[in-house]
């Protein structure tokens, strides 16, 4: 949510606005500088290759922002964000959102937290990428996505449960592969499939599979491996 003081200077400047499951929010390359606050419903940042093949970047919910980029050095969009259901949207305009944030210093230090938490984020996906097997990058995502749902007595409900063909543009993969390991957890009674629910039986046996392919490197650093 947004702090207070910035709460406060950008309430007279919203304009609410609603969109549909699949319709655009913004475009990657738009020369638009709106930023949005996510009020009902959720969405998903996304890239394009030529060929078609999405690369997803993150899903969005309540309460959450997106768009503050191009507000804050007046460059194009770094992604096309999609409802992925019925949206209700708080949108503020560039300059406006650029002022407020800049006239308080609490405000300027938690759009500086927002990036940080970006960037930690993207270190983490470059290293996975690089350095990590298919099998354990998805171990990764799967323990980001515990961690987003909620983690009790080592046990984490992600609901809706993405596709493997999501899970695969998470990753950089392809469905076969996350079939695959998916099959292999299974097995294991490390996850389970419930209806339209994945379950993590054993987060910490996720985590220390990550570990233990990373060389004990601490990868996704807001992790808590131990039960909880």
């Amino acid at each position: 949510m947004l702090p207070e003081p910035l709460s406060d200077a950008l309430t007279s400047h919203a304009r609410i606005v609603t969109r549909q499951a699949r319709q655009i929010i913004l475009g990657f390359g738009d020369r638009t500088s709106d930023v949005f606050l996510i009020l009902e419903g959720t969405a998903r940042a996304a890239l394009h290759s030529p060929d078609g093949r999405e690369v997803i970047l993150g899903d969005l919910g309540p309460g959450q922002l997106f768009g503050e980029l191009a507000a804050l050095d007046d460059q194009r969009r770094t992604a096309t964000v999609e409802a992925t259901s019925p949206c209700v949207l708080a949108s503020f305009p560039g300059g406006v959102f650029r002022s407020a944030v800049f006239a308080h210093p609490e405000t300027a230090e938690w759009i500086a937290r927002q990036l940080v938490g970006q960037i930690r984020l993207l270190t983490e996906k470059v290293f996975e990428l690089n350095a990590l097997a298919v099998r354990n990058r998805l171990h990764c995502e799967l323990l980001r996505l515990s961690l987003t749902s909620g983690i009790a007595d080592n046990r984490s409900v992600i609901a809706p449960s993405p596709t493997h063909v999501q899970l695969a543009s998470r990753i950089g993969t392809h469905r076969e592969a996350v079939t695959r390991e998916l099959q292999y957890l299974l097995k294991q009674g490390i996850v389970a499939q419930d209806k339209r629910e994945l379950v993590v039986n054993d987060v910490a046996r996720l985590t220390q599979l990550i570990r233990v392919a990373a060389g004990d490197v601490d990868v996704i650093h807001r992790a808590t491996p131990a039960a909880s």
